[in-house]
């Protein structure tokens, strides 16, 4: 009988070891990676990177039963966010024989929404109204599945786009060509710098210790649109 999960290790012959009914961390010489599959999404993303001897490398890999999700929903999703900017609203894409725009029951407010999750969901969006395009940690908690998830913010600016794959709880950035077709539109993809916050640049200058005990509070990573 198979186990829930699965333990394998990729050896330079191949893989070895019995595979879970849910998912599979396979161990590789680039690090520890976790596998899942439905019938929607097969999905291949790492969890911790390390060197592991005598392993051989293994890659990342995203596969959409469907192909990419046409650009057309991203587009319906975004004006959806954009006139009711003040609000958060949620949308998704199912996959039942093709792709659909879902619209479910939703309860919204400026810093919330709770909806009805529906079945073949694929796509997961939610938007951020005047705020950044972050995933927060309720965002975390709740994203558990093996679904891809975005989320818009700066819709009172120019609009920001943020795209991710979760298999059960551990994640991977993604681009918008690794999701959908075309061309993206009114929004820009997001971009990640790490910086050193002017407070923390003051501490470091002047050798303060005290607010450094915290290293969180020191140097943290701020979301930058370079363009």
């Amino acid at each position: 009988m198979n186990k829930p999960v699965g333990y394998l290790m990729n050896y330079p012959t191949g893989l070895s070891g019995e595979r879970g009914l849910y998912y599979d961390y396979i161990f590789a010489s680039n690090g520890v990676f976790i596998e899942a599959e439905s019938p929607l999404i097969a999905a291949r993303i790492p969890v911790a990177d390390c060197d592991i001897r005598g392993l051989a490398p293994i890659e990342p890999k995203i596969s959409l039963t469907y192909g990419s999700i046409p650009q057309r929903f991203f587009d319906l999703a975004l004006d959806l966010f954009l006139a009711d900017s003040n609000t958060e609203h949620y949308v998704a894409v199912t996959a039942d024989a093709g792709y659909h725009f879902y619209i479910p029951v939703q309860d919204k407010d400026a810093g919330r929404v709770v909806y009805e999750v529906g079945k073949s969901v694929i796509l997961e969006m939610h938007s951020h109204g005047h705020g950044g395009a972050w995933f927060s940690g309720t965002d975390n908690e709740d994203e558990t599945g093996l679904k891809l998830y975005g989320v818009v913010g700066k819709l009172n600016a120019t609009p920001i786009v943020k795209l991710r794959i979760g298999v059960y709880g551990y994640f991977r950035e993604m681009f918008w060509k690794e999701v959908f077709d075309g061309s993206l539109f009114g929004a820009l993809e997001y971009e990640e710098k790490e910086v050193i916050s002017e407070d923390a640049l003051q501490d470091l200058l002047a050798g303060s210790v005290g607010r450094q005990k915290n290293l969180g509070s020191w140097l943290r990573w701020d979301w930058l649109l370079r363009r």
